[in-house]
C-alpha cells in the first residue's frame, strides 16, 4: 500500500498554512508514493503514526494508491570479508551525519577496525549518536544486521 500527496498535501509541504502537529507534517513528508505502509510504519511508532495518517487522509491530503507488491528483498549469503566491506562503506557514510568530533571518532575506529568485530564500536558510536532520526533508524538497523549476520 502506498500513500501520496494530493495537489493540497503538496501544497501544504511547500507553504506550511495548515496548523498540523509535527508527527503529522513528518508523515506528510514521508509519504512520498515510494515508500510502502509497512516501511512507513518502522520508521514511527504506531501511536504516533496512524492517527497522523488518518488524520491526513481526512484532511485531503493524502490518499491511498494502489501498487505492485512490495518486492521482498533476496537474502545473499555473504563472506566475512564481504560484511566487513559493506559495513565500512556503510559506517562510513552514516559516520558523515555525526557531529564534528563524533564523526572524527568514528572515521578513526573505521579506519582501525581489522574484522568485523571491531566495527562494534562504531555500530555503538552509531547508534548512539544517530538512532533519533527514522531515516538513519533504518540505516542503523541495516548496520546491526550486518554486524550480527
Amino acid at each position: 500500500m502506498l500513500y501520496v500527496k494530493t495537489e493540497a498535501g503538496r501544497s501544504e509541504v511547500q507553504g506550511r498554512t495548515r496548523p498540523l502537529t509535527p508527527s503529522q507534517r513528518q508523515v506528510l513528508i514521508l509519504c512520498d508514493g515510494d515508500r510502502h505502509l509497512e516501511d512507513l510504519v518502522e520508521m514511527m511508532p504506531a501511536g504516533t503514526f496512524t492517527p497522523a495518517l488518518e488524520h491526513l487522509v481526512g484532511a485531503g491530503l493524502l490518499v491511498l494508491r494502489d501498487s505492485m507488491p512490495k518486492a521482498r528483498p533476496v537474502e545473499v549469503e555473504l563472506t566475512e570479508s564481504d560484511r566487513y566491506r559493506a559495513m565500512v562503506e556503510l559506517a562510513t557514510s552514516m559516520a558523515t551525519d555525526l557531529g564534528f568530533t563524533a564523526r572524527i571518532r568514528a572515521q578513526l575506529q573505521i579506519e582501525r577496525a581489522q574484522s568485523v568485530q571491531d566495527l562494534a564500536g562504531v555500530v555503538d558510536l552509531l547508534c548512539k549518536h544517530l538512532q533519533s532520526t527514522p531515516l538513519m533508524a533504518l540505516r542503523l538497523n541495516k548496520l546491526k544486521q550486518l554486524a550480527t549476520a
